[in-house]
């Protein structure tokens, strides 16, 4: 399905006011560089930015605001060679980074204690590096959100699951991506490979639940 200019500008103010607003900017609690430093937004593993997450959702009907969840719809999707399905998935990425960029710059504007890429990262990111058990740790949470994405028929379910796995999966990967492209590209392949690694890991853990519960039904159909 091909995504329309209300889409993208759907995806775009969810992504804005998601990173305004939960992710926040890591600030100065007092002079610059002499305190430590905060952050400045409710958090994603906590009730207020489960909340928020939940009504942005509702606000901007439509938009996925998190990677992770883009590509579960896109890995879920019945045709997984529809060209034009995953050109929506790649322009909702792209959107999500885009709306993350604008909310840092607000964000930068009104914060003058802002801690800078350079400052939080002064020898670069740690490069990527591929981890078992974390890999399979994002694809048993792929299969939990996947189950809760398709059969949970309330629309706070998802934002409590994304709470609940804050601490698991990378929802900040697209916050991520926003910070080291306004900033220099230095550490692109350390920020841009987990941005899309995860994420598609995440999607095939969905995949997998999904498969796992179509054969059950199946067994279950032939039994009777």
């Amino acid at each position: 399905m091909e995504m329309k200019l209300k889409d993208i500008m759907t995806e775009l103010g969810g992504a804005f006011t998601v990173t305004w607003l939960i992710m926040g900017i890591t600030v100065w609690s007092g002079d610059v560089g002499a305190s430590a430093p905060a952050v400045v937004g409710l958090g994603m593993a906590s009730l207020g930015g489960m909340l928020a997450l939940g009504v942005a959702w509702m606000a901007f009907s439509g938009a996925h605001i998190l990677p992770p969840v883009t590509w579960m719809h896109a890995m879920t999707s019945e045709d997984l060679t529809d060209q034009d399905m995953w050109m929506g998935t790649v322009i909702r990425l792209i959107t999500q980074v885009v709306g993350a960029i604008l909310a840092a710059i607000m964000m930068a504007q009104m914060n003058e204690n802002y801690i800078t890429y350079a400052d939080a990262w002064p020898d670069g990111q740690v490069a990527y590096e591929f981890a078992m058990w974390s890999i399979l740790g994002l694809i048993a949470a792929g299969a939990i959100l996947g189950q809760i994405q398709s059969k949970a028929g309330n629309a706070w379910a998802m934002p409590i699951a994304v709470m609940a796995m804050a601490s698991i999966v990378n929802w900040e990967s697209a916050q991520d991506m926003a910070s080291m492209l306004m900033n220099g590209t230095e550490d692109a392949m350390a920020v841009a490979v987990p941005w899309l690694v995860d994420g598609i890991v995440i999607g095939v853990g969905a995949l997998m639940g999904m498969k796992i519960d179509e054969m059950i039904e199946t067994a279950d159909s032939s039994e009777e």
